[in-house]
């Protein structure tokens, strides 16, 4: 009788939870189905009337004028209402969604959507929280010995940096950093990047460290070609800091020929803030140890996950994240980059044309992208900015040091040339 009755409520128990499961997968169904509907009916932007209308599509307030997603991006508001949805939705049962697994598939979809995006494996991609972490993980887990050297350039971010000196200091390994010529970035060729960095390789460098696009100037580092000639010098690691590359120029992380590959995509690709994604080449992962451990590492071992926070996180912004790249995939790429190109042409000229500013970015798009400095003659730039944000809205980044004073742009196909002409008016009022 006993035996009869504990059937019975696992029967029922079963039954219950497959309810919920089924339930919930309806209510995800639900929610992406009103995704689809409202990217369906916001503008396809093919033509640059449409880009100029895209404005409306964001959530910022009408007194903002916004040249920096370079820092943060802004988030489209069909992508911020399908974020909300899945909150919302966790919300109505979070133990089923956050742990009874409806969940999982939908997670599985996201990477390998995402995957496609990049043109790596599924099992190549890992969640993480930002570019930041990336580079952590692998400063702090992958196998170097103290005759190990890792290398990098004046031009990397702190986040693609620190963590290397941090950790050396208790592995052994060493870090070396050279200057970057940054005064001469305007006159420089793809080839004069890939030298520059050839003639600091020794033999004893592991590890070569490098942007793909840097977050000062904006110069779009040749990178497969960079790779090639690394691996030839002998380097056995090469990692690469994407954050302003995803979502504004193409990435194809099977071509580059790297190892490892960070990414923050509520930048350019304008997810949810506090999603990352981080590339290990299938055949170098075993080299990496992992960051986050706890009880998955058994369960995920020989697969990409045992790199990810896999306890509690946030899986609705990481559902969002495959709604982001739905939306970015939807403009016609070509267009798209002739939109960045003309916004940027425009920037550059009206910078070459002013007495008090000089243009410190590459002088071309093939060696430029969306982000562009121009300095500021007898100035502070951070002067500059507060006055253009606190009287007209305008939202930059100023770097100030001695031998360092510029304004630094990053643009999106919404930003119109009005804006820009508006911004050197107003700068001239000054």
């Amino acid at each position: 009788m006993k035996t009869t009755e504990m059937n019975r409520r696992e029967f029922l128990s079963k039954t219950a939870s497959g309810i919920a499961v089924t339930s919930a997968l309806a209510s995800l169904a639900s929610v992406r189905g009103t995704f689809a509907t409202q990217l369906a009916e916001t503008p396809a932007a093919v033509s640059n009337d449409d880009f100029e209308k895209l404005r409306r599509e964001y959530l910022l307030a009408p007194d903002v004028t916004y040249f920096n997603h370079g820092s943060i991006g802004t988030i489209p508001k069909t992508v911020h209402q399908a974020h909300k949805e899945y909150l919302a939705l966790c919300e109505t049962n979070p133990w089923l969604y956050m742990w009874g697994g409806p969940w999982e598939e939908a997670r599985a979809q996201t990477r390998a959507r995402v995957s496609e995006f990049l043109n790596c494996s599924p099992d190549e991609l890992a969640f993480t929280h930002n570019t930041t972490e990336g580079f952590n993980l692998l400063a702090g887990g992958l196998h170097l010995k103290e005759t190990d050297e890792v290398l990098f350039s004046s031009m990397n971010h702190a986040g693609a940096s620190q963590c290397w000196r941090h950790h050396a200091q208790s592995r052994g390994y060493t870090v070396r950093q050279f200057d970057f010529p940054i005064r001469e970035v305007p006159s420089l060729s793809p080839e004069d990047i890939v030298a520059i960095y050839a003639a600091r390789i020794t033999d004893k460098t592991t590890v070569l460290v490098l942007p793909h696009v840097d977050n000062l100037v904006g110069i779009r580092y040749p990178v497969r070609q960079m790779a090639k000639m690394a691996r030839e010098k002998g380097v056995r690691y090469i990692a690469v800091d994407g954050a302003q590359a995803v979502g504004m120029i193409p990435v194809n992380l099977q071509e580059m020929g790297v190892d490892f590959y960070a990414m923050s995509p509520h930048k350019w690709l304008q997810s949810p803030k506090g999603i990352g994604l981080l590339y290990l080449r299938k055949p170098v992962q075993p080299a990496v140890r992992p960051m986050w451990v706890t009880w998955g590492q058994k369960r995920w071992a020989g697969s990409v996950r045992i790199f990810e926070d896999y306890g509690t996180r946030n899986l609705s912004e990481l559902l969002t994240l495959g709604d982001a790249v739905d939306y970015q995939t939807r403009f016609n790429s070509r267009k798209r980059d002739e939109r960045l190109q003309g916004l940027r042409e425009n920037f550059r000229e009206a910078v070459i044309r002013h007495p008090k500013l000089k243009w410190r970015s590459p002088a071309d798009w093939q060696t430029g992208t969306s982000l562009y400095a121009a300095e500021v003659v007898d100035e502070s730039s951070q002067e500059v900015f507060r006055r253009m944000y606190e009287k007209h809205g305008y939202v930059f980044r100023a770097f100030h040091a001695p031998d360092w004073n510029v304004l630094r742009f990053s643009l999106n196909i919404y930003n119109t040339h009005q804006e820009i002409d508006r911004f050197i008016e107003l700068f001239d009022e000054m």
